[in-house]
């Protein structure tokens, strides 16, 4: 079983539940959480391990953008989070005019079967 906390969509910030509490998310929601909450981690962020997260600005973003490594060192974030089987579908874009990058069409299988999109 995947235990981790609900962080809404809209804020990118840890939800409550009706009662307050800090809402929790299981098993293919779980799984769908930590990939969320992998992506959103720059490297160097956790003092834990500076080794987790993505090269957000020294490698991802940037004047130089290179889609098929961006892609790539997405993919390979997705793929390393315990729970994730397969990645199903991903499309990557690059904004040049705000140096934003997104994930389109994102699915992935897990050991619970398909997280929603996220």
């Amino acid at each position: 079983m995947h235990l981790g906390f609900y962080i809404d969509p809209a804020t990118n910030d840890l939800a409550l539940d009706a009662t307050g509490n800090l809402a929790m998310a299981r098993d293919a929601e779980a799984v769908g959480q930590h990939v969320r909450q992998r992506l959103l981690t720059h490297e160097g962020e956790w003092f834990l391990d500076t080794t987790a997260g993505l090269p957000w600005f020294a490698r991802l973003l940037g004047r130089q953008f290179d889609a098929e490594l961006a892609e790539a060192l997405v993919k390979a974030e997705i793929a390393d989070t315990d729970g994730v089987t397969e990645i199903e579908a991903m499309s990557v874009t690059f904004d040049r005019t705000t140096r934003g990058m997104s994930l389109h069409d994102f699915a992935v299988s897990t050991i619970y079967d398909e997280v929603p999109n996220g």
